[in-house]
C-alpha cells in the first residue's frame, strides 16, 4: 500500500507534492514554513481513508449504513487549525495505490470529492496517532485529573497516552530513567525514577525536566502502538459498535477477517527534540527506530517535523550502518525521506544516487557564527 499527496495553496504551502510517502518521513524547516501543516494534512487524509475503508467494509459485509460515509470537513479543518488557511483555489489530492489499483480522495472547491468504492481485496485498517508539541502540559493535566478541553491535538495525545498506560512501566535508557505508574484505590501517580547506580531518586512526573516530560509520551505511545496495540479491539469500536447502535448486527456478514486486512500504524511527532540535549536527541531517534522498525509487532510508519540539525545528521549514521550491514541500529535509505520546507515548497535533502542526507542547510547558522567570530579577530 503506497501513498502520495499533493497540496496547492493551503496556508503557508504553495505547491507541495510527495509522489510516495516513505515509511520514515522527516520534515525540516523554519517556524511557520508549513512543515507541521504538511504533517497534519497527511494525518488527516490518512484518517479519511481509514474512515472510507471502515464504511466500505460494512457495505461489502451486507450493511448499507449512510452514517459510516459521513465526513464533517468543516469540523476536521477546524480541528487542524486550517479554517483561515483555506482559499478559493485550495486543492488537496491524496492517493493510495494497492494491488495495482489507485484510490483518490480530493478536496477541491471547499468540498471533499467522494472516493471510488474500495474493493474488498484492498480493504485496510489503520491507527493514526499525532503526538503534538502540546504534550509538554500533559504531566500537569494528568496530575490534576483534568477534564478540560485543551484543543484537538492535545486531546489526541492525552487519549493515546491513556491507552498506552496499560503497558505499565517503561525504561528510557537514553535518559537513565524509568517512567512508572503507581495505582492505589484512591489515586494514580505518575513517577520518574533514576536508573543510575548510586544516584537513585523518585519524583513526580510533573516535577521532572522538560526533556523527560516531552520524551515520555513519545516513547510510551510508540512502544504501545508498535508492539501492544490491539487492532481487533479498535476495529470493533470503529465498526461493530456502529452496527449495534443501529440494530444491524443480524444483517452483518463479514466480508473479510480482520487478520486478512492490511493493517498499519501511523505515528506523527512534532519536534521530538524538545528539551533534550543533542546526545539525547540522537538516542531518542535510536529508540524510536528500535521500537517502530526493528522490534515492532505491528507494521509502523513514522513522520516527524523537526528543527534539529542533530537528528538529521544522526540519520546519516543509521543509513551508513545499514549500508555496511553493521550490528545494531540501522535504517534503509530507500525507506527514508527528508524534506526541507521553505517558501511554500519542499526540497528533497537526499543526495541523488547516494545514500546520504544533505545536512548543509542546517549547518549554515553555525558556520555563519564562526565566520562572524573570525571577523572580530
Amino acid at each position: 500500500m503506497k501513498e502520495s499527496i499533493a497540496i496547492h495553496n493551503l496556508g503557508p504551502i504553495k505547491d507541495i507534492s510527495i509522489e510516495e510517502i516513505k515509511p520514515f518521513t522527516v520534515l525540516v524547516g523554519e517556524s511557520g514554513s508549513g512543515k507541521s501543516v504538511l504533517m497534519k494534512v497527511i494525518a488527516l487524509f490518512r484518517y479519511l481513508y481509514k474512515k472510507y475503508n471502515v464504511g466500505f467494509y460494512l457495505k461489502h459485509s451486507n450493511i448499507s449504513q449512510q452514517s459510516s460515509f459521513e465526513f464533517y470537513m468543516d469540523e476536521y479543518l477546524k480541528n487542524c487549525g486550517f479554517e483561515q488557511f483555506i482559499k478559493n483555489d485550495t486543492k488537496i489530492t491524496y492517493r493510495v495505490s494497492n494491488n495495482g489499483r489507485t484510490y483518490t480522495i480530493e478536496f477541491n472547491n471547499s468540498k471533499l470529492e467522494n472516493i471510488e468504492p474500495v474493493l474488498k481485496d484492498d480493504l485496510s485498517f489503520t491507527k493514526i496517532s499525532f503526538i503534538s508539541e502540546a504534550r509538554n502540559i500533559l504531566p500537569l493535566y494528568l496530575e490534576n485529573n483534568s477534564k478540560e478541553n485543551l484543543g484537538f491535538y492535545f486531546n489526541e495525545v492525552c487519549q493515546d497516552f491513556k491507552l498506552a498506560e496499560k503497558i505499565g512501566d517503561i525504561a528510557l535508557d537514553f535518559l537513565n530513567i524509568e517512567f512508572k505508574i503507581s495505582k492505589t484505590q484512591s489515586e494514580k501517580k505518575y513517577l520518574i525514577s533514576s536508573k543510575e547506580q548510586g544516584d537513585s531518586f523518585e519524583i513526580d512526573y510533573k516535577n521532572s525536566s522538560s526533556g523527560i516530560q516531552n520524551a515520555v509520551p513519545i516513547m510510551l505511545i510508540a512502544q504501545y502502538f508498535a508492539n501492544e496495540f490491539d487492532f481487533k479491539e479498535a476495529f470493533n469500536r470503529s465498526a461493530l459498535s456502529l452496527l449495534s447502535e443501529t440494530d444491524k448486527l443480524t444483517d452483518f456478514r463479514a466480508v473479510k477477517n480482520l487478520g486478512d486486512l492490511d493493517k498499519k500504524i501511523y505515528i506523527h511527532i512534532e519536534e521530538p527534540e524538545l528539551g533534550l540535549f543533542p546526545d539525547a536527541q540522537c538516542e531518542l531517534i535510536n529508540a524510536l527506530v528500535g521500537k517502530c522498525f526493528s522490534g515492532n509487532k505491528n507494521k509502523t510508519e513514522l513522520c516527524l517535523s523537526t528543527h534539529s540539525p542533530y537528528i538529521i545528521n544522526h540519520l546519516n549514521l543509521l543509513i551508513k550502518a545499514y549500508e555496511k550491514n553493521s550490528v545494531g541500529l540501522k535504517y534503509n535509505c530507500d525507506d527514508l525521506a527528508v524534506y526541507y520546507i521553505q517558501d511554500g515548497q519542499k526540497f528533497d535533502l537526499k543526495v541523488k544516487n547516494e545514500n546520504l542526507i544533505n545536512t548543509n542547510i542546517l549547518s549554515e547558522t553555525i558556520n555563519n557564527i564562526y565566520n562572524e567570530y573570525e571577523k572580530l579577530g
